[in-house]
């Protein structure tokens, strides 16, 4: 039941945080909701993941520095928020098609990052908590997308 209400606040703050970023434009500000997100994120994780203490010891470093690699990923993902967010009302075919590209070079830094560290997981865990894991990370990427896609309008159609 804990754990539920644990992605039912997570839910909730996120998506009461993501319109506030899609109104302000300001880079410190999606760098704070970025932060907030990854408290709520690791708090998640700890929560359901069901570790021993001898597990904690070897899969908490190797989680800090997957997320820092993912941060990498996110910081990619923010600067092409922030552009297309200057341009979506009157995009040239240049700059969508710019835009297209980068978002699909994102999902496979993204996926790169994933495949290496499942590898590193895989080493220090049983195959059911990294499956438990892969799971929990999943649905957090999911609420995220989800507020992201209910706040980011679609590009305006060129006529």
């Amino acid at each position: 039941m804990m754990k539920k209400m644990c992605f039912g606040v997570m839910i909730a703050v996120l998506l009461a945080s993501v319109p506030a970023v899609a109104q302000v434009s300001d880079t410190d500000l999606l760098q704070q909701l970025r932060a907030d997100i990854q408290t709520d994120r690791q708090a998640l994780v700890t929560a359901n993941l069901g570790l021993t203490d001898a597990e904690g010891e070897v899969f908490w470093p190797i989680y800090r520095q997957y997320r820092a690699e993912m941060g990498a990923v996110g910081d990619r993902m923010q600067k092409l928020i922030l552009d297309y967010a200057e341009v979506w009302e009157t995009p040239t075919d240049e700059q969508a098609g710019a835009m297209i590209d980068e978002f699909l070079a994102i999902r496979k830094q993204e996926l790169k990052v994933r495949k290496s560290y499942l590898k590193k997981f895989r080493k220090v865990l049983p195959e059911v908590k990294v499956a438990r894991f892969v799971q929990i990370e999943n649905k957090i990427e999911a609420i995220i997308n989800f507020g992201l896609a209910d706040v980011i309008p679609l590009i305006e159609a060129g006529d």
